[in-house]
């Protein structure tokens, strides 16, 4: 690697004094010789002292790297700040952020979780989770990318060995991309569904509904007020399913309630929900075909839009007839969960799930700000925000079915336990907006154009990070975004089209509990260890120090390099003792779609002993085995000029230097250039 403190080169001096040498030409000097250095010289060798000298580091240290003479190009894989692209300003690093971990995460599931896992206790252990390993996670992964000015793929070269935990981000992105667009492709279906004059899901239309349907419009099921028919005092209904739930399983999905069968047989394919969900990868690409520059712009509307929605939906539920009813519901604490231990995984997960950490899309957008960018105060503010709009959701949408609850008479708890997974997106909320909303089709556009922009960052950055691995790779390809961003984005459409069938539910299940699910924690654990215990956790505090004057504290080294460790392994040792095969409806997977399953998580997390095994290997047979936990040669700040300033101060304050045989460094042959 060509080292970036060159002085005046060899080369690079017979070139100057060629071109403005007095003498004769040819290099020859006044009496026609040449020197032995090439130079020519007026004054003969009393000047040879002057063309010989060589400015020490420190010199071109103190002049900036305002010298006449250019640098020599670092070999750092970042290709420089003029080459790799760069967030246009601080304002779309922050939004892209805040894109990536507010998603769809907020609004379903952690307001289910909460009510579900004890109501205000589950906020104490998230808090805590929060502070011990999220927000030091959040911190890790921003800097790591932003100092190295790398993706994930290749960030590693901190620790070469550990490289398979980049591979895993990319893969394991690469498989979440698929199947997260076909929840935008329903957002989608709904959102298009809203504006009808009567939005679809609150009537029985005999194209989808059975006899056994009721609508949401009108009186509800006996069996939500624990009766099996009509009463004096309460009318309702025998039928079983509301219009909102029908219309999501046989009007939207079309599922077929029987699971998945034979390998290969994926059932009918539904046109109207693959152009869904192709339309939905074609607004993914024309806002990735630039990569963060064109991306970089639509956050302004895809991270803030949202709030708006939320605040709007928050403003009319809390003045609606029973709303505080759902919000005791959620809120009121229940001590007792505290010490089920199961609470503190569900927030682990959450977690863990909505910061985004372990996926490989903070250390993308982090390797694309400056970088002196104040990354710690940005890490800050994104992960307090993320929780801070957890909260906003859940009290927004269970004050809308707290008055609900109240219209109907019926226990606010039955409602939330329809609430889990889709069932709040797609079923609960859009009951609860015919129900209780005033003008339905307007909330329901703009409850699901808000889901769909929410949804919009989030794949944002996970095609941006395998795009980013591609782009730090092969350099090359920088050059052909438009083209490679196209392929990619065909591939994960014709890749996803399954999930558009009649048991693309299960299949969607599938993928998220093996693929998007099972390795995030374990990702987690080897990037932790990676990091901090191959690579060192006082280089890394080494480094942050560098890049912002800023230095950890112990709290954060301690945070780093046991406490989320440790959490993250007990963790895991207990998520694999209560492990238990999904089930989707009722229904359980055949053995051959489980072996699928672990074969899509063994290729994300599998790559991390491969490619520990490959180069230990490769280490082993070079002789080189002594360097396997080493950082590699063009590890360092991506940033040539601060490349340059950190290796400029560190020859300047190790003079005593004398494993060459040299006490100047100014003299030592690995400044020169070959």
């Amino acid at each position: 690697m060509a080292d970036p403190i060159s002085p005046i080169s060899y080369k690079q001096r017979t070139a100057t004094a060629t071109a403005g040498g007095s003498g004769s030409s040819g290099g020859a000097g006044g009496d026609g010789a040449p020197h032995n250095n090439g130079y020519t010289s007026s004054n003969g060798t009393e000047e040879r002292w002057r063309q010989n000298y060589v400015p020490t580091p420190y010199e071109s240290y103190k002049s900036n790297g305002s010298s006449s003479t250019q640098p020599v190009e670092v070999e750092s894989g970042a290709a420089g700040e003029g080459t790799r692209g760069h967030w246009g300003s601080k304002a779309e690093f922050l939004l892209s952020c805040i894109g990536l971990s507010v998603g769809v995460g907020n609004v379903w599931r952690f307001p289910y979780l909460a009510f579900d896992n004890g109501g205000a206790a589950f906020l104490f252990p998230y808090i805590i989770l929060l502070v011990l390993i999220g927000k030091p996670m959040y911190l890790m992964e921003t800097a790591l990318g932003q100092y190295s000015q790398l993706g994930p793929m290749n960030v590693w070269r901190c620790a070469p060995v550990m490289q398979g935990v980049g591979f895993a981000m990319v893969v394991i992105s690469l498989i979440t991309a698929i199947y997260y667009n076909q929840v935008m492709a329903y957002t989608l279906y709904y959102m298009f569904g809203s504006f009808a004059s009567e939005v679809p899901w609150s009537y029985c239309d005999p194209k989808w509904a059975d006899s056994n349907c009721f609508d949401v419009g009108g009186m509800y099921s006996c069996s939500h007020y624990n009766l099996t028919g009509p009463t004096d005092t309460i009318n309702c209904t025998v039928k079983n399913e509301s219009s909102a739930t029908q219309f999501w399983m046989n009007g939207v999905l079309r599922l077929d309630r029987g699971g998945l069968k034979e390998f290969g047989d994926i059932g009918v394919i539904h046109w109207d929900l693959t152009l869904c969900l192709l339309l939905s990868w074609i607004i993914v690409f024309l806002c990735l075909m630039k990569g963060v520059k064109s991306s970089g712009k639509v956050v302004y509307f895809t991270a803030t839009f949202p709030y708006f929605i939320l605040i709007a939906l928050l403003i009319v539920g809390v003045r609606l007839e029973g709303a505080v009813k759902g919000l005791k519901f959620l809120f009121v604490p229940r001590w007792d969960e505290l010490l089920n231990v199961t609470v503190w995984r569900k927030a682990a997960e959450q977690m863990f799930f909505s910061l985004s950490v372990s996926w490989g899309g903070l250390i993308m957008f982090g390797s694309y700000n400056k970088f002196r960018n104040k990354v710690h105060i940005d890490a800050f503010i994104v992960s307090s925000l993320d929780f801070i709009t957890s909260l906003i959701a859940s009290a927004a949408i269970f004050s809308v079915l707290g008055a609900m609850s109240n219209d109907l008479g019926i226990d606010i708890r039955k409602l939330a336990n329809a609430a889990s997974g889709p069932g709040l997106t797609f079923i609960a909320y859009p009951e609860a907006i015919s129900r209780a909303l005033p003008i339905p089709q307007l909330w329901s556009v703009l409850f699901f154009f808000m889901l769909f922009t929410l949804g919009l960052d989030s794949e944002f950055a996970l095609l941006e990070t395998v795009l980013t691995g591609i782009y730090d790779s092969i350099p090359r390809s920088r050059n052909h975004k438009l083209l490679l961003t196209g392929i990619i984005c065909t591939s994960c459409f014709l890749m996803g089209i399954p999930l558009c069938s009649s048991v693309g539910l299960y299949i969607f299940y599938l993928i998220d509990t093996f693929g998007g699910g099972v390795g995030v924690l374990l990702i987690a654990i080897f990037e932790l260890i990676a990091l901090h215990w191959v690579y060192g956790v006082r280089r890394f505090c080494d480094d942050l120090k560098f890049m912002l004057g800023y230095s950890p504290s112990i709290y954060w080294k301690v945070c780093w390099a046991f406490i989320a460790p440790v959490a993250l392994i007990l963790l895991f040792v207990y998520s694999v003792i209560k492990w238990e095969d999904p089930t989707q409806n009722g229904v359980g997977y055949p053995d051959w779609s489980i072996a699928i399953g672990w074969f899509l998580a063994a290729i994300s997390v599998g790559m991390i002993p491969l490619v520990f095994i490959i180069v230990v290997f490769k280490m082993l047979v070079t002789g080189k085995i002594s360097n396997v936990f080493k950082p590699a040669d063009n590890w360092g700040p991506g940033c040539p000029i601060a490349r340059r300033e950190l290796l400029a101060a560190q020859s300047t304050f190790g003079m005593n230097e004398t494993k060459f045989g040299i006490d100047n460094p100014a003299m030592d042959t690995r400044y020169y250039q070959q």
